[in-house]
């Protein structure tokens, strides 16, 4: 019985990284209850970057130009003026809402449950369940923004949370990863914790390169095509880390039971 309640819980965590590091995203038909309210109090790239990356919007564009004369305006136009003409992003239009099949909060809430159920074994467990909790809070307020606040008060709140969501999501991994080492010391699982650090670190830098790639990708498709192959190489790198950490899966079971039995005596 303990047996199988621990492979669940691996299996849970397991679910959890990947709806962590994948996004599959498909429109439901259903639209936002108002539309962007564009501002001029910040330029409309990043406005742009900032709605498009965490919601699904589109923009228009304008050519605005620019440069200087070659003589002084006081005097009569007769040399020719040097301009240039650049495109810079108008307006921001919602499109339809969108779901994640790999949602995020759905991640966080599977691997919050199973930090729960091995925080005997490791107080980092305690940790990563205590900031997978805040990371479903924070996915939650992103997600209902659009509904309460419009412009410039969304834009900087969605990317200053955006922020620390990311932060929540590389911490998250992180203590679960130095809960997992915990317990599978010594010795005989020397290398599985030194690829698995390896492997941790490499997830991360991914986890934070695809976010800030997609966040740029918003206006250049090249730069969105690069950040899907990152995130297809960051769920192969996560499938290896847990394919290494399978292999000291008997020390982590017997970690489990002592765990357990401590935990009854006491």
């Amino acid at each position: 019985m303990k047996h199988n309640k621990f492979k669940t819980t691996l299996f849970m965590m397991i679910i959890g990284f990947l709806c962590i590091v994948l996004d599959v995203n498909v429109g439901t038909g259903l639209h936002y209850p108002k539309e962007y309210e564009n501002t001029t109090a910040t330029i409309g790239e990043f406005q742009y970057y900032n709605i498009a990356s965490n919601y699904n919007a589109y923009c228009d564009y304008k050519m605005m130009e620019g440069g200087s004369s070659e003589q002084d305006l006081s005097q009569p136009s007769t040399q020719t003026n040097v301009s240039s003409v650049a495109k810079v992003i108008n307006h921001i239009y919602y499109k339809d809402l969108q779901v994640d099949l790999f949602n995020d909060f759905l991640g966080f809430l599977l691997i919050f449950l199973a930090c729960l159920s091995l925080k005997k074994c490791s107080r980092f467990f305690s940790f990563g369940a205590f900031s997978a909790m805040c990371a479903c809070i924070v996915h939650g307020l992103i997600v209902v923004f659009p509904f309460f606040l419009n412009g410039i008060a969304l834009c900087y709140l969605v990317f200053f949370i955006g922020m620390g969501y990311l932060a929540l999501s590389v911490l998250t991994i992180y203590f679960i990863v130095l809960g997992l080492f915990q317990m599978c010391p010594g010795v005989p699982c020397r290398d599985e914790r030194k690829w698995g650090r390896i492997l941790w670190y490499v997830i991360a830098s991914f986890q934070i390169l695809s976010t800030f790639v997609f966040w740029l990708g918003s206006d250049l498709p090249a730069l969105h095509n690069l950040g899907r192959i990152i995130v297809f190489a960051n769920v192969v790198l996560v499938l290896v880390f847990w394919k290494v950490m399978w292999r000291t899966i008997d020390y982590l079971e017997n970690s489990y039971e002592e765990a357990l039995e401590k935990s009854a005596t006491n």
